[in-house]
């Protein structure tokens, strides 16, 4: 592929070199430099690419691209003698490399329905529940989320710790998508991803947007909740009626862009402000007025069963998972089927055969006489919803194990560990991420909340910082009929140390600790 038909779309400050070599790649990262290939240098949290420019041209770098807020010419190499490139300076390199991602790959969102699905809690399962209900539909999906990656049949883990990729790898995934004959991608779109800073979802191409909702959390990075709520916005502000064809040109779109928003969020307005007056609006709720209405018939551990009211007809919903939360993440997948042609009766039953998500409720049973549920609640919200859902169906006592993210927002580790207290008989504070941070430090700051709420440490709450030996003291502690919750790594396959990552699987740690304990029969 020639480099220049990759600049169809990208603002150019200033070039030097010749736009007619042929470019094999497109990386970020200077360790993947291959020869050919085009190395865009962004500005990262802890690293900047800019001062790898030099590596790229050695490993063979034909273009490299480059963010006049960061670059200089010293950092910049000779182009010419043995290793001579392109260079081409823009005013924002991440801007430039989702523009240069969706060219190399040929604009594949244009080929798909691509559905996204924003909001602080439930986007993991609200986009499993959406592929699987249009897959019930008769349509072929492939999915981005923060639990796994799909095309068609082919499913397997995102090991990459991020919930949405960089650029190049979404567009590399929506080219996989479009060439296997799937109908829609499913994404996860995290404000991250959203923020003008990332960029990582654009020339996505939205047909549909997806509002769940919005609480504290990620105010390390936006600054602000209105901020937060700002970037997530973005998701429906990019509902537009124009989209770029396989050539590079701009074409009008031929689906119905739709904007669809739970009602029961007070901040559903502002999402539906942002979208285009040609979206058409639709709105979802369990309590406020709404198009799709659903009503709780019965709650249990395991399943819910809900009635629907819809402008395609009403019928009744047997969710097979637990939680208010989970009704509201299946009626924002059936607001998706119904918009996209699925029949009521065949969206409902896909549904009532929905899979549960790795780490989101997963019961680990091996013949213990006590429950254990891995979840990923990580925010205060996400603990109210778990705890207070949990707290009276268990008829035992409430034990959680859970600790809080290093160098990420420091004002929800007391609220957690108060939300903790109010609803759990004993806590275990330990490890999720702590980074370069102190682990104790994080788990004292954790435990100012929880003794606020009257636990004292040694009976009402331990100190554990070892996630590993938090869980076994956990299962150790336990009697029949208790429920043990592991909450804040769910799916996660590491945690982070200073040191980097280490390997880890909450569901195997889980069972391990319990045949270490002596209880080996496996149900399930």
């Amino acid at each position: 592929m020639l480099f220049s038909t990759l600049l169809t779309h990208l603002p150019i400050i200033q070039m030097t070199g010749t736009t007619t070599l042929n470019v094999t790649g497109l990386v970020y990262d200077s360790r993947q430099v291959q020869p050919g290939n085009v190395f865009v240098a962004i500005k990262g949290f802890h690293v900047d690419g800019h001062a790898y420019i030099h590596q790229a041209v050695q490993y063979g770098a034909t273009a490299v691209v480059v963010d006049v807020r960061y670059w200089s010419d010293a950092a910049c190499p000779p182009a010419a003698g043995d290793h001579p490139y392109t260079l081409v300076v823009v005013p924002d390199s991440r801007v430039a490399l989702a523009a240069l991602a969706a060219a190399f790959y040929g604009y594949p969102a244009h080929r798909l329905g691509v559905v996204g699905v924003t909001g602080t809690k439930g986007k993991s399962t609200t986009t499993a529940l959406v592929s699987q209900v249009l897959e019930g539909g008769g349509y072929r999906t492939g999915m981005i989320s923060t639990v796994d990656f799909k095309v068609g049949e082919r499913q397997w883990p995102n090991t990459t710790r991020q919930s949405t990729p960089e650029a190049p790898e979404v567009q590399a995934l929506l080219r996989e998508m479009a060439d296997a004959g799937c109908d829609y991608a499913v994404l996860e779109a995290t404000s991250h991803a959203l923020s003008e800073r990332w960029n990582r979802l654009g020339f996505c191409a939205f047909d549909v947007a997806v509002f769940l909702n919005v609480t504290h959390e990620h105010l390390d990075y936006h600054g602000s909740l209105e901020q937060y709520r700002r970037d997530k916005t973005r998701l429906f502000a990019m509902l537009q009626n124009e989209a770029i064809d396989g050539a590079g040109a701009v074409v009008p779109t031929k689906a119905q862009k739709v904007a669809i928003v739970n009602a029961d969020d007070p901040h559903h307005g502002m999402f539906l402000a942002a979208a285009p007056t040609s979206a058409r609006p639709l709105t979802y709720a369990l309590n406020a007025p709404a198009d799709i209405r659903g009503q709780v018939v019965a709650l249990s551990a395991v399943d819910s069963q809900v009635h629907v009211t819809t402008p395609w007809g009403t019928g009744m919903l047997h969710l097979p998972l637990p939680g208010v939360f989970n009704v509201l993440n299946a009626l924002a997948a059936l607001s998706v089927a119904l918009t996209q042609s699925v029949p009521l009766e065949r969206a409902l039953a896909a549904l009532g055969q929905a899979q549960s998500i790795r780490g989101r409720m997963e019961r680990i049973e091996q013949g213990q006489p006590f429950g254990v549920i891995v979840d990923y609640a990580h925010n205060p919200d996400s603990f109210e919803q778990v705890l207070r859902m949990l707290r009276p169906l268990t008829r035992g006592k409430l034990i959680a194990v859970f600790g809080s993210a290093g160098e990420r927002d420091r004002e929800k580790r007391p609220q957690q560990g108060a939300i903790a207290a109010r609803y759990c008989d004993l806590l275990i504070l330990t490890d999720e991420d702590p980074r370069r941070e102190d682990r104790q430090a994080i788990i004292n700051e954790i435990a100012v909340g929880v003794e606020q709420e009257g636990k004292v440490a040694g009976s009402g709450y331990l100190s554990v910082p070892d996630r590993a030996e938090a869980i076994r003291v956990a299962f150790e502690r336990a009697q029949a009929d208790d429920l043990v919750l592991l909450l804040g790594k769910g799916h996660e396959g590491s945690i982070e140390y200073a040191d980097g990552k280490h390997a880890w699987d909450e569901a195997a740690q889980a069972r391990l600790a319990l045949q270490e304990l002596g209880y080996t029969v496996t149900h399930g």
